[in-house]
């Protein structure tokens, strides 16, 4: 099975959401995450497996080229 590869922009709406929702604290809460987005993100054909630490990777990518663009869009 191939990994995930977060191909939409709902992808990562719904991981924020679900973080901001749940303040994982832990790895126990990220796996908890991971397992919910697993099944939402999944379908019959296609399943789809997540870890915690995927999650909290992808979440701080997401946040570092947030605050990157930032930095650039305030000197300019």
């Amino acid at each position: 099975m191939a990994p995930f590869r977060w191909p939409l922009p709902l992808n990562n709406v719904m991981l924020a959401t679900d973080v901001g929702a749940r303040k994982p604290m832990c790895a126990t809460d990220w796996d908890v995450i991971a397992s919910i987005l697993s099944t939402v993100f999944g379908t019959n054909e296609r399943k789809v497996v997540l870890t915690g630490r995927a999650c909290r990777e992808r979440l701080n990518l997401i946040l570092n080229k947030y605050l990157e663009d930032d930095k650039k869009a305030l000197k300019r």
